[in-house]
């Protein structure tokens, strides 16, 4: 067995070890707002679409329902929003998906806002999802305290980005 085939096997059993369960990726940030702002975005379907802007659209399908489109015509995720308490959580509606975001909310220390700890799991890589986690708050985070999410649509520096 030369080197290429070992690369080859260790390669496909990193694969097999990530696809067999689902990653965990976990992110917290502050937002400068009441908890019932925060609530509130959570919940509406066109706010999320601006947090998650070029990543995902995300639709209402009905009553605590959402359905998030990744890209132009990509892959299309439909869950359940369901609030308990502090906690929001966004469940995959196939039940044996292993898809899900929870995300707990509690005040921030010195009356400084909410404290937002958001949790994912799914099949993705926890490197990608971590990211786009990391993004996603803070730029709902940006939405909350400004009114807008950052973007470089009319910035001259030339760069090809409809945010």
């Amino acid at each position: 067995m030369n080197v290429l085939d070992t690369a080859k096997a260790q390669v496909k059993q990193l694969v097999e070890k990530v696809t067999e369960r689902p990653a965990s990726t976990t992110q917290a940030v502050t937002i400068g707002k009441p908890r019932d702002d925060v609530k509130s975005l959570l919940h509406d379907a066109d706010r999320l679409s601006q947090v998650f802007g070029d990543v995902a659209e995300v639709r209402e399908t009905g009553p605590d329902r959402l359905r998030w489109t990744f890209g132009d015509d990509g892959p299309t995720w439909d869950c359940i929003v369901s609030s308990e308490a502090d906690t929001i959580r966004y469940v995959d509606v196939q039940a044996d998906s292993s898809a899900d975001i929870v995300v707990d909310l509690r005040d921030a220390p010195g009356g400084r806002g909410t404290e937002v700890i958001a949790r994912i799991s799914t099949p993705a890589p926890g490197v990608l999802t971590g990211v786009l986690l990391y993004k996603a708050l803070y730029r709902a985070r940006a939405l909350l305290q400004t009114g807008e999410v950052p973007t470089l649509q009319c910035n001259p520096s030339a760069r090809d980005s409809t945010r």
